[in-house]
This record gives structure tokens, sequence and C-alpha cells, in this order.
């Protein structure tokens, strides 16, 4: 536990220098020249990288997505030839948030809960607790296929 505690310390002192040596909070993050995030939108979809299931983004509290805490509700189909199926109940869900530019994740673990509604699940707390981008990663494993999408969002100082 002593050596999770260190390690986590370090990591998040290591983030905290921007190039001018100050907190992370200094380094002044513009989302509007990042190129390698998705646009925001409610309703955004992606298709898993097997091309088996399908990914939409139902919510986000807040919206755009902000630092701290997110909640999501995420839609998951099956798909077949590149056509959006029959929603997906029962799928396990594993959630990773990652800051690829400080190689870092979000030090808290995200629940998944099965929502009322065929093939919706809320995922909460997505930590995106400093500027920049992160990537969150959904792996799915269901009856109708296994499958791994990326949501890539900048989170602005």
């Amino acid at each position: 536990m002593r050596t999770a505690l260190l390690t986590l310390a370090l990591g998040a002192a290591a983030c905290g220098s921007g190039g001018s040596g100050g907190p992370a909070d200094a380094e002044v993050i513009n989302c509007a020249t990042e190129t390698r995030d998705d646009t925001f939108v409610v309703g955004l979809e992606k298709a898993g990288d097997a091309g088996m299931l399908d990914f939409k983004l139902i919510s986000a509290d807040p919206a755009p997505p902000a630092r701290n805490d997110n909640t999501w509700v995420i839609q998951v189909n099956a798909m077949s030839s590149g056509v959006v199926g029959a929603p997906v109940d029962g799928a396990s869900l594993s959630i990773t948030p990652f800051m690829p530019d400080h190689q870092h994740g979000a030090g808290k673990s995200v629940l998944v809960t099965p929502e009322a509604s065929p093939g919706q699940y809320k995922l909460a707390p997505i930590n995106m607790w400093m500027p920049g981008l992160w990537e969150t990663t959904i792996d799915a494993q269901s009856a109708s296929g296994n499958d791994t999408v990326v949501f890539r969002f900048c989170i602005p100082s």
C-alpha cells in the first residue's frame, strides 16, 4: 500500500510540472488547437475497433466533459457488416481513462451500472482531473462479441 501511494504521489509530482517547472494548473491548455480529440456532441457514436459493437454517448455530466468527476451514459449495440443492430444487455465493461501526453491514468476506478433502458450503461466517476487530452477506453465483452472503443476529449485549463 505504501509503495502504491508513493508511486501515485511521484506520478502526480512528475505531471505537476509544465515546461516552466510550475504546477499543472499554470500550464495553459488550448483545446482549440488539439487535433487528436473527438468533437463532443451528445449522441457521439463510434464503432468498436473489431466492428462487433457500436458505442454511443447518450449523455455526459458535465457536458462537455470537464475536470474532475464526470458521469457518462453509453448505449452499446451489436453490429454486423457495419450495420448497427440490437442493444446489448449483460455486457461486461472495463473503463480506462488515460492521459497519453503524461502517461498516467485517473487514479479512480470507474463503476459500470446497467441502466433501465436496454443496452445502456452508466459510467462513473470518470475522473479527468487535470487539463489536457484524455483517452477513455471502453473494453466490452458480450454475447454479441468483444470490442474496444476510445473516446478522446480535451479538458481545458
